[in-house]
Protein backbone atom coordinates (compact mmCIF):
# COMPACT_ATOMS: atom_id res chain seq x y z
CA UNK A 1 0.00 0.00 0.00
CA UNK A 2 1.22 3.55 -1.09
CA UNK A 3 0.18 6.66 -0.16
CA UNK A 4 0.28 9.56 -2.55
CA UNK A 5 2.02 12.90 -2.08
CA UNK A 6 1.84 16.43 -3.14
CA UNK A 7 4.23 19.15 -2.85
CA UNK A 8 3.71 22.19 -1.41
CA UNK A 9 2.51 24.04 -4.55
CA UNK A 10 0.17 20.56 -5.19
CA UNK A 11 2.13 18.97 -7.76
CA UNK A 12 2.56 15.41 -7.69
CA UNK A 13 5.51 13.51 -6.04
CA UNK A 14 6.19 9.79 -5.42
CA UNK A 15 4.40 8.16 -3.14
CA UNK A 16 5.49 7.12 -0.10
CA UNK A 17 4.74 4.07 2.40
CA UNK A 18 2.17 4.62 5.55
CA UNK A 19 4.77 4.91 7.98
CA UNK A 20 6.73 7.68 6.21
CA UNK A 21 3.13 9.11 6.23
CA UNK A 22 2.30 8.99 9.68
CA UNK A 23 5.59 10.50 10.66
CA UNK A 24 5.53 13.44 8.24
CA UNK A 25 1.94 14.34 9.49
CA UNK A 26 3.20 13.54 13.08
CA UNK A 27 5.86 16.25 12.67
CA UNK A 28 3.81 18.83 10.96
CA UNK A 29 5.68 18.05 7.85
CA UNK A 30 2.08 17.44 5.79
CA UNK A 31 -1.49 17.54 5.90
CA UNK A 32 -4.01 15.48 4.88
CA UNK A 33 -5.60 16.01 1.53
CA UNK A 34 -7.46 13.76 1.00
CA UNK A 35 -9.12 10.64 2.49
CA UNK A 36 -10.09 8.24 -0.42
CA UNK A 37 -7.31 7.70 -1.92
CA UNK A 38 -5.28 8.77 1.25
CA UNK A 39 -3.25 11.58 0.11
CA UNK A 40 -0.90 13.72 2.38
CA UNK A 41 0.16 17.60 1.32
CA UNK A 42 4.05 18.54 2.48
CA UNK A 43 3.71 21.77 4.17
CA UNK A 44 7.36 22.12 3.71
CA UNK A 45 9.81 23.08 0.58
CA UNK A 46 11.17 20.19 -1.37
CA UNK A 47 13.01 18.88 -4.69
CA UNK A 48 10.90 18.17 -7.60
CA UNK A 49 12.64 15.18 -9.03
CA UNK A 50 10.62 12.04 -9.33
CA UNK A 51 11.74 8.28 -10.16
CA UNK A 52 10.89 7.20 -13.56
CA UNK A 53 7.98 4.80 -13.02
CA UNK A 54 7.36 1.31 -15.19
CA UNK A 55 4.62 -0.74 -14.96
CA UNK A 56 5.61 -4.59 -15.60
CA UNK A 57 3.11 -7.54 -16.01
CA UNK A 58 3.99 -11.22 -16.03
CA UNK A 59 2.15 -13.51 -18.48
CA UNK A 60 0.26 -16.57 -16.95
CA UNK A 61 1.18 -19.76 -17.32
Amino acid sequence: MRVFVLNKRGKPLMPCSPAKARLLLKEKKAIVKRRTPFTIQLTIATGETKQPVSLGAVPRR
